[in-house]
């Protein structure tokens, strides 16, 4: 695994969880590119079998560096709206094992050929070479500075999905997302003399979050929040009304409609995406829809829901604590939601496509909930690096170093090996 804090001085060999135990997988299918015959993975009996062959680890590698495994299924978009099984072919080195009770399956392979990859997983290989650099760059410096490492119990550096960053193999490579990867080869984005834990979600709505808004750590100087735009100063976001006039305002931010079309979006989107409203978009409740949603999610027991308040915003008026009050066999019963995530999690069927929301309730006679309305900006947490608002500069002539130092204030590039 890779050190928090340490810099490479060559590059490394990196290990990416394809297949977790949480996926609760017991069978996956393995194709070399070099043989026509299938390899059947399988758990029975609490064995694990390779065509109907008992092994305790199955270590698969390559004979050339080009050639590649084809697995099936793996899971794209695991907990989010978009999930889905996919096919992917990657290159390196495969470890199967059973952990938990079911599959366990890594990918070890060269840092560089695995962020090639990225990239062209994140957004699509048809996007500007500028803003395939700058992705690759952020994936190069999250990855290395090791800040988060979620998967630390499983031995490896980062999972294959959206949780860490999505890593789908080179179904997806073209030439510009090539050549865009070799020509940032060992360049990332150093903050006083350490790699800068760059993170970065689909559409920040019109302004990024501060780091310590979203999650519960220490503030950090190149994760503050920015307008996405060439303008500087931020509106007042933080109170309801504030972010209700500036989501309804019409916007010239870099990820806005106004800089790229919806309708010409989804050529630069990852194809796991589904195609919608990234900028701007609405997610509405009935009562029984509603009541169903936050019992289920929360595990209460609420009769009906009365109201839900924001009781505290970040800086881009995205949602970091919530109140949701109901009534139980008739006395009143609050609960509050206290971070962006779980914020996500209980109040949409999958997740939410953002905190940042204002709500508009249609109340009944009884004064409880009758319609409710999200209203919402953005795709993701909003931290960082805006990949629509990054694409939006790209295609607007912006360089890489150009539209990094716009979403990462305070930093530098800086190659740390060739």
């Amino acid at each position: 695994m890779l050190n928090k804090g340490q810099i490479p001085l060559q590059e490394p060999i990196v290990s990416i969880g394809l297949v977790l135990p949480e996926d609760q997988q017991k069978s996956l299918t393995i194709q070399s590119s070099d043989s026509k015959k299938k390899k059947h993975i399988l758990i029975q009996n609490g064995l694990l079998l390779i065509d109907s062959k008992p092994s305790p680890r199955i270590h698969l590698t390559q004979p050339t560096s080009d050639s590649f495994f084809t697995l099936y299924p793996v899971r794209a978009g695991r907990g989010f709206h978009w999930e889905k099984q996919i096919t992917i072919q990657v290159l390196g080195e495969i470890e199967i094992s059973i952990l938990n009770g079911y599959l366990f399956v890594v990918n070890k392979i060269p840092l560089e050929q695995y962020l090639m990859c990225v990239a062209t997983s994140e957004m699509s290989g048809e996007c500007p070479s500028a803003l395939l650099e700058s992705q690759t760059i952020a994936a190069r410096s999250w990855l290395l500075a090791a800040d988060e490492q979620k998967h630390a119990n499983l031995g490896i550096d980062a999972c294959n999905d959206d949780c860490c960053q999505r890593y789908q193999g080179i179904g997806n490579l073209t030439d510009t997302a090539i050549k865009s990867s070799l020509a940032t080869r060992g360049q990332v984005i150093i903050h006083q003399n350490a790699i800068c834990d760059t993170r970065y979600s689909k559409s920040c709505g019109g302004v990024s979050e501060n780091n310590d808004f979203v999650w519960k750590e220490k503030p950090k100087p190149y994760l503050r929040a920015i307008l996405d735009s060439s303008e500087i100063e931020i509106p007042n976001l933080q109170s309801n009304e504030g972010f209700r006039n500036w989501i309804e305002q019409d916007s010239s931010c870099y990820c806005s409609p106004n800089t790229i079309p919806e309708n010409e979006l989804y050529r630069y989107l990852g194809h796991v995406d589904k195609s919608g409203s990234y900028f701007r978009w609405s997610v509405s409740y009935n009562q029984s829809e509603l009541l169903k949603l936050i019992n289920q999610k929360t595990k209460s027991s609420f009769d009906f829901i009365k109201s839900i308040s924001p009781l505290k915003r970040g800086l881009s008026g995205r949602i970091i604590k919530i109140q949701i009050v109901g009534n139980i066999k008739g006395d009143e019963f609050k609960i509050t939601l206290d971070s962006e995530y779980e914020i996500r999690r209980v109040l949409h069927p999958n997740f939410m496509f953002s905190s940042a929301f204002y709500i508009e309730e249609s109340i009944n006679t009884n004064s409880n909930i009758n319609t409710i309305t999200f209203h919402g900006a953005g795709w993701g947490h909003g931290v960082g690096l805006c990949q629509i608002g990054a694409l939006g500069m790209a295609l607007n002539d912006y360089t890489s170093t150009q539209i990094l130092k716009h979403y990462f204030k305070s930093t530098e590039l800086k190659r740390i090996y060739d």
